[in-house]
């Protein structure tokens, strides 16, 4: 391995660090404890190293965002290839939804947070084909934005209660997880 090598691999591992870093300061204290300088402290660097791989905090959290999507379309791809059925097929991504939310809870917190969305070619491609779903059982290119839309909401409200609630007694016994399922069922039923 030549010296150009070595020199890009030393770079991506300490961007994976900080990375990595900022994650587990958040998930042990929440985003508003992410600091440049805190990451630096724990990776054992100096703030201006950890701006030579992000511009700024909002740059690093951008990077999160995508990492995340990334992470989480990769289940709706695998979804959308095994199930020929759309309605099936959006079950399916949408429990793989609702697995990576409580898998990953801060990283999806910030996902889905009121910031403005990151846009990458990547993700795009993937809501393509969601949108696709739609499309086959709709037929109807407006009607089937619209649908995707609410099942959007839907999903991710659905997920932001439940993380935040303390379920009604009446329903207490049901799984958190199932009460989600039945909710979506329910939607693409109504389809």
């Amino acid at each position: 391995m030549g010296h150009i090598e070595r020199r890009q691999k030393e770079k991506e591992a300490i961007r994976k660090s900080i990375m990595d870093t900022a994650l587990q300061i958040a998930v042990a204290e929440g985003w508003n404890a992410v600091t440049i300088r805190r990451i630096a402290d724990a990776i054992e660097y100096t703030p201006p190293i950890v701006y030579e791989h992000f511009k700024n905090k909002e740059d690093l959290f951008d990077e999160l965002k995508l990492m995340g999507f990334r992470m989480l379309y990769k289940g709706y791809d695998l979804a959308i290839q095994s199930e020929s059925n759309p309605l099936k097929a959006l079950l399916l991504i949408s429990e793989n939804h609702w697995n990576y939310a409580f898998q990953n809870r801060e990283l999806y917190q910030l996902m889905f947070s009121f910031d403005k969305p990151v846009k990458n070619y990547e993700i795009e491609k993937i809501i393509a084909k969601t949108r696709q779903l739609f499309f086959e059982q709709a037929q109807d290119v407006e009607l089937a934005e619209e649908l995707m839309f609410n099942w959007v909401c839907l999903l991710n409200g659905l997920i932001f209660s439940i993380m935040q609630m303390e379920l009604p007694p009446e329903i207490s016994t049901i799984s958190p997880k199932k009460l989600f399922i039945n909710a979506i069922e329910r939607f693409l039923k109504s389809i």
